[in-house]
This record gives C-alpha cells, structure tokens and sequence, in this order.
C-alpha cells in the first residue's frame, strides 16, 4: 500500500556554463565627406553595446555595436582645431559553452578596451577594438519534493534542509530620456559638438508587486568648441535624474533585485535659448533597462523513513542542487596614482573619466573566498599643447579582497562581481592624477551536492516485523545517531530522548542508554 508523500513544488535555476573570452573587431573609418581631412589623430574611444544574444547546441552567439568616438586634428586649421568622427562598427562571435541548449537563459556583458588606431591616409583610419566578453548560461526546471507525510500515522520520517539561491521573473524594458542641458554661465556658445557621452547610474531599485522601480542618473560629458574669434575648446558636465516604473509579472517585495543598463541610441542637437543664443543642448536616449530578480528559497527533502509497525520500501532519487551557501557583498576602496605617459602632453583640465572592472581569479582558501581583479579606467583630457589638444590613456588599478563566508568548502562553486560604485580624481600635477574608486563585490557561492531523496513510500505487507524486547540496553557505538538508532528499534527518537536525556547528554561513545518499547 502507497503512502501519501507532502511534496513541495519547487523552481530551479542552475548555471550550466559561464567563461569569459576576447576577441578583436578590426574595420577601416572612413572620414566623411562633410569633414575635413585628417591630419593626426588624437584619441578614438569605444563603447560596445550587445544587441543580440541566442543560445545553441553548447554555444552561444552575440552580436552587437562598437560605438567608436574619433578625435583628430585637421589638415586644414581654418575649419578648426578639432574635428569628431562617430561611428557604429557592428560585431558578431561564437562563444563555446559545454552544456548550453537552445531554449536556456543567456546573460552576456561586454567591455570594449582602448581601441588601437593608425591613420592609413587623409581619408581613412584603421581601428582595431578588444572585447571582453562574459556569458553564463542557467537552466530552469521544476521539481517536486517529497518534504514529509501526507499519511501514515506510525511513519517516521526524516528531513534535511535545503537552501538554494533561485533565479525569478527577469526582463528587459525600452525606456526614452528626453532632455536639455544648458551651458553653464561663463563658458562660451555651442559651436560643435565633438564629443557627447551619457553613463546611467543606478540610484535605487525598488520591488514592489507586479511593479519595478528604477532611478538613476545620467553622467553625461560633452566636450565641445566653442564660439569665439578662435575655437576654444570646452568640456561641461551635467546630471540629469530619471525615473520610471516597469510593470513585471510575478515581482513581490520578497525579492531581490539587480538592473543593467545598456544605451542602445543616443541623439543629440544644438538648440538656441530664448535669448537666441545656442547655448541648449537637447538628447534623446534610448535605454535598454534589464532587470533580474531572484530570491533565496528555504525547504526540506525527506531522505529516510521507517515504521513502527511494518516493513517499508523506500524508493529514492539523486537530486542534484546548487546548496547555497551565502551571499555577501562588500564594498572596497581603491586609491592610486595615474602618471600621463611621457609621450603625452601635460595635463591642463579632465573632461572625462570612465572605468570598467574585471574579475581575474578566484579561490578558496580556508573560510575565506580570495578574489582579484582590476579596474581600467579610461582618462580623457585637454591640455594647452597645440599639437595635441586633446589627448587620453587608460590606467589599470588591481584590486584584491578576502571575504570570510561560514560553510565555504573546496569544492564550492563561487561567482563573483564588481561594480563601480564611485570613481573620482584629483589633478595632482602636470602629469599626475589620483583617481579614487569605491568598489561594490558581490560574491555567490554554492556547495554543487547531489543528495538522496525520497520519491516513493509504500508498505511491504508481505515481510512480517521480528518481535521486539520491551526494553533493551544499548550501548553507542561511534559515528551513531539518534535517527539510526530509534529506526533500528523500531522506536522513536523523541522516546529515546524522554528515557535518557537530551540528544546531547545519551549519544556519546559508550553511553549506556535504555530503549524501551
């Protein structure tokens, strides 16, 4: 006769694959035909944006755009200084991820190094851009487990305890920021605008039910040149707050959540005040909002069982789970020096200063999780050299930190991740600037055991119990339990415990304990 199991159902996500790898976009810029031509080039920039990503039979395909900003000096000084060349360079690549199947989640995030360029002619630049690429792949799938009885009065049963970290509803919203910066009082009119970037930053994350609530800031940055009898060139900086709620099925407040901002267009003009002056600068931005919800689910599996009365049969089940074991972040600071390479001119004023963090290693060490990294921060500056007016370079800040985490063991899968929290400079010098930086690391770990459950429990009615004495002295061996001596006996652990004291005070070696029936 079956008995009725209490089941639990239960959502499951679990990374298949995550790696990280390089590649290169090379491609020639040309100069378009409402420019002058290039005489030098003084600084091209990158920021790479994925648009699409798919997964495969153990692949994993993305595709994207480099979004490169080109700074240069023109053969014809009376057309200006400084001329901007902006250009999308599209990019695609096939990433190997064992395990990986069509129908799976995919998160991927890429970085766009330095880009190396030369100028092959007047006309035409060579540019050659390194993306790091990072992916990971998670499956989902739904179980049910066996938590107790449901029936069978003179069943005993035991549980153990389960905690996983499971991925939750996740989605992605267009959203549109419409706005107009001014210029600030003391700086010149808008001439040309050689250089416009906007970083959203995320100021809160808010769950609610149904409901996701995201605020941040635009950073934006525009190097421009300004109106006068010379070009004068001029850099301004601005804040611009947003706000939105996204509606998201399946969100509560139980949740926690993370956002991922990616800028999918920009535009922008220049546009008079009301005195008629140009001294307005209207943007439109596209922003791709990625939100990823997750939460820690709490349950039990039973994993043995046994009557009093009667002989059982116990089907079980391997159950492979990711066991968390914690989830910590932590913020550290960072602060270093940042000489300008001597091939570059001194520094006069920062227009721009962006970073982008990498995770290198990380081991288990103890209790401790030891993780190592680096931030590059990319430097953008004027300087009051003719040649190269304008001109940046890129410093990379390593960073170490150990995090202590109870439960950790040698074969706990760890994934880690930083993100910038702040970063800040002071111009020490000609050729100094100390760069500031608060990193947030966030640190998962998980113990990857499989365990046996029970799935199936009925009672043998044709295997009669032997008889029993009523009462039988026992003397513990090493490595007993409570459990395994109550279902040797065919008696309960709650009676051992009321006949010879606490779990504690009878399951010692050698303890004589009195088991009754």
């Amino acid at each position: 006769m079956s008995v009725k199991l209490r089941k639990e159902h239960i959502k499951l996500s679990q990374v298949i694959c995550a790696r990280s790898t390089k590649t290169t976009v090379e491609s020639d810029v040309i100069v378009p035909d409402i420019k002058p031509d290039a005489a030098k080039i003084l600084r091209a920039g990158g920021e790479a944006v994925i648009t699409q990503k798919s997964v495969q039979t153990d692949k994993v395909y993305v595709e994207g755009i480099i979004r490169l900003d080109i700074l240069y000096v023109p053969e014809d000084k009376s057309c200006g200084r400084i001329k901007s060349i902006s250009v999308d360079q599209s990019f695609s690549h096939m990433i190997a991820a064992n395990g990986a199947k069509p129908g799976m989640d995919v998160e991927a995030a890429v970085v766009s190094l330095s880009p190396e360029y030369n100028l092959i002619n007047s006309r035409k630049i060579g540019v050659r851009s390194t993306l790091c690429i990072n992916i990971k792949v998670t499956e989902n799938k739904e179980v049910d487990i066996a938590a107790g009885i449901e029936d069978g009065e003179d069943i005993q049963a035991k549980a153990r305890p389960l905690r996983f970290h499971n991925s939750c509803p996740c989605a992605e919203r267009d959203i549109l920021i419409k706005d107009k910066i001014e210029v600030p009082s003391g700086k010149p009119d808008l001439k040309e605008i050689l250089r416009f970037s906007a970083k959203p930053e995320l100021e809160e994350l808010r769950l609610l039910s149904g409901k996701v609530v995201v605020k941040g800031t635009l950073k934006i940055c525009t190097l421009y040149s300004g109106k006068g009898e010379e070009d004068v060139l001029e850099c301004m900086e601005h804040s611009v707050p947003f706000s939105e709620v996204l509606e998201i099925d399946g969100v509560d407040e139980s949740l926690t959540g993370d956002v991922a901002f990616c800028v999918k267009d920009i535009y922008y003009e220049i546009c008079r005040d009301g005195d008629g002056d140009k001294r307005l600068l209207s943007f439109e931005m596209a922003l791709c909002v990625e939100i990823k919800t997750s939460g820690v689910i709490e349950c039990e599996a039973m994993c043995d069982a046994y009557s009093l009365k009667k002989e059982v049969k116990l089907k079980k089940e391997s159950c492979a789970i990711e066991q968390l074991v914690d989830i910590v972040a932590q913020e550290i600071s960072l602060k270093e020096m940042a000489r300008v390479p001597d091939y570059l001119p001194e520094v006069y004023q920062v227009c721009d200063c962006t970073a982008s963090g990498e995770i290198e290693r990380i081991s288990v060490e103890g209790k401790a999780v030891n993780i190592a990294g680096y931030i590059t921060c990319n430097i953008l500056y004027m300087s009051q050299s003719e040649d190269m007016p304008v001109s940046g370079f890129s410093h990379v800040l390593p960073f170490s930190h150990s995090i202590e985490v109870d439960g950790i063991a040698e074969n706990s899968v760890c994934d880690a991740k930083v993100e910038i929290e702040h970063l800040g400079y002071i111009i020490s010098g000609n050729r100094e600037i100390e760069l500031r930086a608060v990193l947030n690391i966030g640190l998962k770990a998980v113990n990857p055991n499989s365990c046996e459950i029970v799935s199936e429990l009925e009672y043998d009615d044709e295997k009669e119990i032997p008889k029993r004495a009523a009462m039988v002295v026992y003397f513990v061996q090493k490595g007993d339990t409570l459990w395994d001596v109550a279902k040797r006996y065919r008696t309960t652990p709650e009676a051992i415990v009321a006949a010879n004291g606490s779990e504690k005070e009878c399951m010692v070696e050698g303890k004589r304990i009195y088991i009754f029936r």
